[in-house]
């Protein structure tokens, strides 16, 4: 069976050099800074991510909000809630996270050190 490729949409909360560490475990990756997207409003980043099929990875805990984002209206949202929030640490539970998950379409995630809530 071919696996599900997942392409993600780093809110501009998220270092830059985290976007670096997933593209080297062969992941797709875009930044908010490279795309045009800096200040944009939640709706906009989420219209954009729904558009061209991205998850949405971010600190920011308003897109937990399930009545502003429906799950069945995304690709899937990432939240994390690590208490070390430094670049390397944040890419060692993410490629955790993804290396043993196959499909997080609508899906929202809450990644933490103590493991992953996923809400479908």
């Amino acid at each position: 069976m071919k696996a599900i490729e997942m392409k993600f949409l780093l809110d501009e909360n998220v270092a830059k050099s985290v976007a670096q560490g997933l593209r080297e475990a062969d992941f797709t990756v875009f930044h908010i800074l490279d795309i045009g997207l800096v200040g944009a409003t939640d709706e906009k980043v989420f219209a954009f991510a729904r558009e061209k099929k991205l998850i949405i990875i971010t600190h920011d805990k308003d897109f937990s909000n399930l009545i502003r984002f429906p799950l069945r209206k995304h690709y899937g949202v990432i939240i994390l809630r690590l208490s070390n929030q430094t670049p390397p640490n944040v890419i060692f539970y993410l490629r955790r996270f993804l290396a043993a998950r196959k499909n997080i379409k609508s899906k929202l995630v809450i990644l933490s050190e103590g493991g992953a809530r996923i809400i479908t």
